[in-house]
């Protein structure tokens, strides 16, 4: 397919992290994955990406990261560009810088927030060629998350995680999300979790501005007793002044529910510097626009 209108210089996109205040693991599935049953929520934490097109030349990207990342010829957006190409069926190259601020392993979706950034960045320098429902199935090829990225807002997703159904009324409160100095590996997760017996509904994500203790994930079970800090990362934000604390996905980070940005901001003194934790001040969105002031 042969595409019109690409647009020239260079595009800069702000890749949002998400919390999963809501998480049930249920039964495994014949391919071995598992069926799961969670509330995605994107929050004011980025990474930045910058896109330069340079045809002729192979897509290169660097990288910047305050913590040791694998090899760059690993990375999703290298594996995104790639998939985008191919689903392109022309050449496109380009020039990727990346700045890492969202943990690694975190439980956090950095890297499908990057790959899913990569996509949409792609899709706007060629000129829009292939459309949202192409650009979700490639996006549903390079892993579960990838797709809630493509237009993150807090949702529900069922299924492999790949089935997204947008959550009404979301409203923004504060957080703060502690990720230690460990990782935790998805594969690591999945194989201590224990599958919930029951397929409870998930409950609506405004029911966390009122506080009614929906906060709930099934790792911290089986977590919690292998990685004991995580347990006393989250004592220390409802001892901070949390009204609810969780780890977030399958982990390493844990993020607290604050009052008020007051409260969320005393709560950071006391919870810096410990044990080599890296702590974030940020916020829940209620939706986030990849080109809001961000095409240059």
């Amino acid at each position: 397919m042969k595409s019109d209108g690409k647009r020239q210089g260079t595009i800069q996109l702000l890749a949002p992290a998400k919390i999963t205040p809501y998480l049930r693991v249920l039964e495994r599935r014949p391919d071995g994955y598992h069926d799961v049953d969670l509330a995605l929520v994107p929050i004011s934490l980025y990474d930045s990406l910058n896109f330069r097109l340079t045809p002729g030349a192979p897509t290169a990207l660097t990288v910047e990261s305050p913590e040791p990342l694998g090899p760059v010829a690993d990375n999703l957006v290298l594996r995104a560009a790639r998939a985008y190409r191919e689903a392109l069926a022309e050449p496109v190259s380009a020039a990727i810088h990346l700045t890492k601020r969202i943990p690694a392993a975190a439980g956090l979706g950095g890297g499908s927030a990057d790959a899913a950034a990569t996509l949409v960045a792609l899709e706007r320098l060629m000129g829009s060629p292939l459309g949202p429902g192409r650009l979700r199935e490639i996006a549903e090829g390079l892993g579960a998350d990838v797709p809630f990225f493509l237009d993150p807002r807090p949702c529900r997703a069922q299924g492999s995680g790949k089935r997204l159904q947008p959550l009404p009324g979301g409203v923004v409160l504060p957080l703060v999300v502690v990720k230690p100095a460990f990782p935790i590996r998805t594969a690591e997760a999945y194989g201590a979790v224990r599958p919930s017996a029951e397929n409870l509904d998930a409950p609506g994500f405004p029911r966390l501005g009122k506080m009614h203790d929906p906060l709930h994930n099934d790792f911290e079970a089986a977590l919690f007793p292998r990685f004991p800090e995580l347990g006393a990362i989250k004592a220390r934000l409802l001892a901070a002044g949390a009204l609810g604390a969780l780890l977030s996905g399958t982990g390493s980070a844990v993020f607290g529910v604050f009052p008020s940005e007051t409260a969320r901001d005393r709560a950071l003194d006391g919870l810096s510097d410990q044990r080599g934790w890296r702590v974030f001040a940020c916020r829940t969105l209620t939706r986030h626009d990849y080109f809001a002031e961000t095409v240059i």
